[in-house]
């Protein structure tokens, strides 16, 4: 029976790590493999067969860059996901026109202002006859969503 076992993201304990340096000698070119801690001594010489002698460049420290993660979604992000989007502020000169001309066909005021609001909301619209035009062609759908 096979189990599911958490996967763990291991870090490495240790390295090992070499370095390839080419004899500067043009008629040699004979590779010497250095590891970290040759690299990372002080005075540390390199005896080509050629009989050329030279030292490598130290190397103080190696940074290993780990792949970021992705940030878990708390469940804070996950409700803040699922909430609805910031109401959009419609200009109120706009609101008052629309509500008075709504009230003159015969809505009271806050059914006036919850139509004038919800096709806002729908439209987005700042010109009260064309606001005024959505919402009675939209009386309809704009009643049920309250």
């Amino acid at each position: 029976m096979k189990t599911k076992t958490k996967l763990k993201s291991l870090k490495p304990i240790d390295i090992d790590a070499h370095f390839r340096y080419r004899c500067p000698d043009t008629n040699c070119g004979f590779d010497h493999w250095l590891s970290l801690k040759e690299c990372q001594t002080k005075g540390f010489r390199i005896v080509c067969d050629c009989g050329n002698v030279f030292k490598p460049r130290r190397i103080e420290s190696l940074n290993i860059e780990y792949v970021k993660a992705k940030p878990v979604e708390t469940n804070q992000q996950e409700s803040a996901k699922a909430l609805p989007p910031p109401k959009k502020t419609i200009p109120v000169d706009t609101q008052n026109k629309c509500a008075r001309l709504l009230i003159g066909y015969g809505f009271t005021k806050e059914e006036s202002l919850d139509l004038v609001d919800k096709g806002f909301q729908k439209t987005a619209l700042t010109d009260a006859k064309l606001l005024i035009k959505y919402i009675v062609q939209n009386l309809g759908e704009l009643n049920e969503q309250g």
